[in-house]
């Protein structure tokens, strides 16, 4: 990350935050943070409280040097700690990989983590990233996913990330009388099935729950 737009951009997304969100706690207006995130603002006035609402130093966020985070976060709320996943979920015609190593975390206060998952407990969500092309424009690569770990099983049509012969994938799984149709939402690919002679070499992992996109969309 060599920019202050790309820093923020990846500090807004370790927090869950949409622009209007941050410039809410940082008490500023939602156009101030996206010209920084355009690149048009390169030392903002108030550069220290939206460091401060983000919870990463000052130094760091401006310049790339120093410690990221900051102890603000464990000091003074209490958190709900969310882990991201070193795999890829293939998006396209399956990655290698499996659902172990976390590589880091996201941080919500309790209100905006149960506004996002109403219902859902926060210990079985894992959030992984997208690779391919096959569920555009729903998903896109650098995408990330969450996923619910606790649904490991076929829970009605939606939307699963699963293995399948040793590659991971995330697509619509439906039923269709003894089979699962495995679908992409980029007409581009066609569907497959898995039937019911092969359901053992299914291993559901989990169902997607939401997603955040990794990209910037500029209005105006």
């Amino acid at each position: 990350m060599t920019s202050l737009a790309e820093r923020l951009l990846h500090a807004m997304n370790q927090k869950g935050y949409t622009q209007k969100q941050l410039a809410k706690k940082a008490k500023t207006s939602q156009v101030t943070i996206s010209n920084i995130l355009r690149g048009e603002t390169l030392k903002p006035r108030n550069l220290v409280e939206i460091a401060d609402a983000l919870n990463v130093n000052t130094k760091w966020l401006q310049t790339g040097y120093g410690e990221e985070t900051t102890d603000t976060l464990d000091k003074n709320e209490d958190s709900i700690v969310i882990d991201v996943l070193n795999v890829e979920a293939s998006a396209g015609n399956g990655s290698n990989g499996d659902l172990v190593e976390v590589v880091s975390q996201l941080h919500y206060v309790p209100k905006q983590f149960y506004t996002y998952f109403r219902g859902i407990n926060p210990s079985n969500i894992r959030v992984i990233n997208i690779k391919g092309d096959s569920m555009y424009p729903t998903f896109s690569t650098g995408d990330m996913i969450f996923v619910d770990i606790k649904v490991n099983y076929f829970d009605g049509d939606g939307i699963y990330v699963f293995t399948y012969k040793n590659n991971i994938y995330v697509k619509r799984l439906q039923l269709a009388g003894e089979m699962l149709l495995v679908l992409s939402d980029n007409p581009t690919y066609k569907q497959w099935e898995i039937t019911e002679e092969n359901l053992e070499e299914l291993h559901i992992q989990g169902k997607v729950k939401i997603h955040q996109s990794q990209q910037l969309n500029f209005i105006g």
